[in-house]
């Protein structure tokens, strides 16, 4: 098969293999609306990840979101994904895994953005925009993990929830990042390698329902001063989604 999708008893799993071809994009159920970056990331074969492919996204130095005006170079990249299971857009509670990995020789520059999940509208809950839908994308600042939460509730940009609960590791080993969402206790709770790491209570999504992934990445904020100081590659592996 072009790419490892299936529809568990209570679950999806998406891998990367034929990305980013039709039936690759079909399996992921990726939105043709604010999507962008797809230049900077490539599939490489890596025996870590269970489907053995895992998805390498670029950086270049000193970028930033697609939207800076002073970076010297581009990178990362934005997309979002719709949920096709009734289940999972009716569900109160759904989790998302995957899989991440940087390499020792990875520049944290002052921070940037991890995919997570996303209920409502796309684009109304991301760059400073907040209508109706809700994100838990993940930072990193530094080292330092972090949600980066936005609801219709909150104004300004994201919400930073548990800076420093966890660490990232660049390292070169693949390790395993999970959040769990749920909508009617308004609560979100992380596990990084299994681990619960972080738990928390917030507003605004008991009724806006799970839309997909908002797969996002790359440094900032919205200018240079936020980028690494040489160009940078980050690794991503299988995406799971379960309602448990």
């Amino acid at each position: 098969m072009m790419f490892l999708v299936a529809l568990l008893l209570a679950g999806w799993t998406g891998s990367f293999a034929g990305f980013p071809g039709p039936a690759w994009s079909t399996g992921w159920a990726v939105s043709p609306k604010a999507s962008w970056g797809f230049e900077h990331m490539s599939t490489i074969a890596d025996p870590g990840v269970p489907s053995g492919t895992a998805l390498a996204v670029t950086y270049g130095k000193g970028s930033s979101a697609h939207s800076c005006t002073d970076c010297p170079s581009t990178g990362g990249g934005e997309f979002y994904t719709l949920f096709t299971d009734p289940a999972f857009r009716t569900a109160t509670t759904l989790e998302l895994s995957y899989q991440l990995k940087f390499p020792t020789t990875w520049d944290w520059g002052r921070a940037g953005k991890l995919p997570g999940l996303f209920g409502g509208e796309i684009d109304q809950a991301s760059g400073g925009h907040h209508g109706n839908a809700w994100s838990t994308r993940y930072m990193w600042r530094g080292t330092k993990g972090e949600v980066y939460f936005y609801s219709p509730t909150d104004s300004g940009y994201g919400k930073d929830l548990g800076l420093g609960k966890w660490t990232f590791a660049a390292d070169g080993k693949w390790h395993t990042i999970r959040q769990r969402v749920d909508r009617a206790a308004q609560a979100i709770t992380v596990w990084y390698d299994g681990k619960q790491v972080f738990t928390t209570k917030v507003t605004g999504i008991s009724k806006i329902p799970f839309s997909g992934i908002f797969f996002s990445t790359f440094f900032g904020g919205h200018e240079s001063s936020w980028g690494p100081k040489k160009k940078v590659t980050s690794y991503f592996g299988d995406f799971t989604v379960t309602a448990p």
